[in-house]
């Protein structure tokens, strides 16, 4: 009998852990709600975690920095990510899988995306391209920037040759 209750009351301590833990990890997450204008047949947004820099764009699942898709429509559809961490959302169109291929593949995609951060829930709507580039609208609590921005903290040669505005307006000729 004593043993039983042992059982027992081990189950219900970790009912109660995995009770709290989930209301953390819900506390911690924010939706964003997708949409395209116009809607974009057999299209889907990717999610790729970009917390660690540019991330690698394998959509398999169970992939590293892969978190997932939902289907592109005029609709929207949400999905849930982590406040406070930088993902890229990429809208993937089968037909142009070709052109991304022959135009660099990881930096063609990343010229497309774009990098969100959520501090609360968002939407973001694409309105239309501009050269393959989608334009977008964003409502929320929501920061958005190109996702090519993960790319400044990746090579330290990337920016070899920009002047900062502080060595332009220094007047050394030195610097």
């Amino acid at each position: 009998m004593t043993l039983k209750r042992l059982a027992r009351r081990v189950s219900a301590g970790l009912i109660s852990v995995a009770a709290m833990t989930s209301l953390t990890v819900s506390a911690e997450t924010a939706t964003l709600r997708m949409s395209i204008e116009g809607g974009a047949f057999n299209s889907k947004f990717k999610f790729f975690d970009a917390s660690e820099g540019c991330p690698g764009y394998n959509d398999i699942p169970g992939a590293k920095h892969y978190l997932g898709s939902v289907f592109a429509s005029d609709k929207g559809a949400d999905k849930a990510l982590a406040v406070g961490q930088p993902v890229q959302v990429f809208l993937f169109r089968p037909k142009e899988t070709f052109s991304i291929s022959a135009a660099g593949g990881e930096k063609e995609i990343r010229r497309r995306s774009l990098q969100v951060v959520l501090s609360g829930d968002a939407t973001l709507r694409y309105t239309g391209f501009d050269n393959k580039v989608p334009t977008w609208e964003a409502t929320g609590d929501i920061d958005v920037q190109p996702a090519a921005a993960c790319e400044a903290g990746e090579d330290p040669q990337a920016n070899e040759g920009l002047e900062t505005d502080e060595e332009a307006s220094s007047g050394d000729p030195e610097a």
